[in-house]
């Protein structure tokens, strides 16, 4: 080998030995003299290393964090700190997965994501934890899990407030309560015992109705409970009435028959009497004489006695045809006790003739005698119930 040679060589070995000298000192440890006022903060400033880095390679108390001046520190280089930091927070990391970690029991429905997702953590964590396949997701009911997160807290749900018709009572319509009202405050009907019923016709009003049975139209408002109204067809509740429209209306039918029965006998009776006075008149002279020598006066009473007296007009008919029908019925054989006859007369009155044309003559002298005329005679019954 030359001298040129052998320098080149020298020179190239040279050159590596600074090279891996640089590099070993650039790697190694700093060495530091503790001034006065010097702290381990301030070197970790300084030199740009973690406090805890340089109180590690020392064996500084990490409580008190005392240094003394004049002492040599060793300073660790900026890689290792690196590489310290990064192995101490895997190391970390490692151990609080390791701390933090619980078992939980797969449940019908879990999956990976399901537990990541309540438990805070990733899925990929729950592989590492539990030593899975990276491209594992299937996991059984009943497998039990090393989860390292927490439960995240579920938020219950706000309490909606009940819907206003849950919780107050609903309105009632306005037309049912202004029913309630007008039902509360309406009468209550009164409907006696003694009551009877009526379909009001057409042309009948109230009065008609109230005088066809007796009663007031006040009490006929009160049973029904009436305005101003009446409608035909309407059925009314009669309280307590005093007259029956039906047995007055046939009551006055059968007086009407019993007035017409009697004129019809009277008319009979008439046409007989005026038949025998006829007869009368028609016979011989010579028969007659006789009786008109013996006792003249008496035969003139005996004419007088077999004409009987007869209302003068239509008043006094109906007014004598009323007294027979109330008294007797117009029978000319009616009895009660000692009256007999159609105008009831007493046999002191009659004297033993109970013919008609006797109770006829006599009930017309005596009305004539004691009140004047039939319709005084009415009017006196009328009054006192007798004439």
């Amino acid at each position: 080998m030359n001298h040129t040679a052998k320098k080149l060589l020298v020179g190239t070995v040279g050159a590596a030995g600074l090279f891996l000298a640089t590099t070993a000192t650039a790697n190694a440890d700093t060495t530091h003299k503790v001034a006065k006022n010097d702290t381990v903060w301030d070197l970790s400033q300084k030199y740009g290393v973690s406090i805890q880095a340089i109180e590690a390679l020392n064996n500084i108390d990490q409580n008190s964090h005392l240094i003394i001046t004049g002492q040599t520190l060793k300073v660790p280089a900026k890689d290792a700190q690196v590489s310290e930091n990064n192995n101490t927070a895997q190391a970390t990391d490692k151990k609080a997965d390791t701390e933090n970690t619980s078992d939980v029991t797969v449940k019908a429905g879990d999956t990976l994501w399901t537990l990541a997702q309540q438990y805070n953590t990733s899925v990929e964590k729950l592989r590492e934890l539990n030593g899975l396949a990276a491209d594992a997701y299937l996991i059984h009911p009943g497998n039990v899990l090393k989860i390292n997160g927490t439960v995240q807290a579920t938020q219950q749900p706000a309490q909606t407030e009940q819907p206003v018709q849950q919780q107050a009572q609903p309105e009632q319509p306005v037309v049912q309560q202004e029913a309630t009202q007008q039902q509360a405050q309406e009468p209550q009907l009164v409907v006696s015992a003694n009551h009877t019923t009526h379909t009001v016709q057409a042309g009948e009003s109230l009065y008609s109705i109230a005088q066809a049975y007796g009663v007031t139209v006040d009490s006929l408002r009160a049973a029904n409970n009436l305005g101003a109204t009446l409608l035909v067809g309407q059925t009314l509740t009669i309280n307590d009435p005093a007259k029956d429209p039906a047995q007055e209306a046939a009551a006055q039918q059968a007086a009407q028959q019993q007035a017409a029965a009697q004129a019809q006998q009277e008319a009979a009776a008439q046409q007989a009497t005026q038949q025998q006075a006829a007869t009368q008149v028609q016979q011989p002279v010579q028969n007659q004489a006789p009786a008109q020598t013996q006792a003249p006066a008496q035969q003139t009473q005996q004419v007088q006695t077999t004409t009987p007296q007869t209302p003068v007009n239509d008043a006094e008919a109906s007014a004598k045809a009323w007294i027979a029908n109330v008294e007797s019925g117009g029978s000319y054989t009616a009895q009660n006790g000692r009256y007999y006859g159609k105008y009831q007369l007493t046999n002191s009155y009659l004297g033993g003739d109970y013919s008609p044309e006797n109770q006829e003559r006599v009930a017309d002298n005596y009305v004539a005698n004691r009140y004047g005329s039939w319709q005084a005679a009415k009017s006196f019954w009328l009054a006192n119930g007798w004439y």
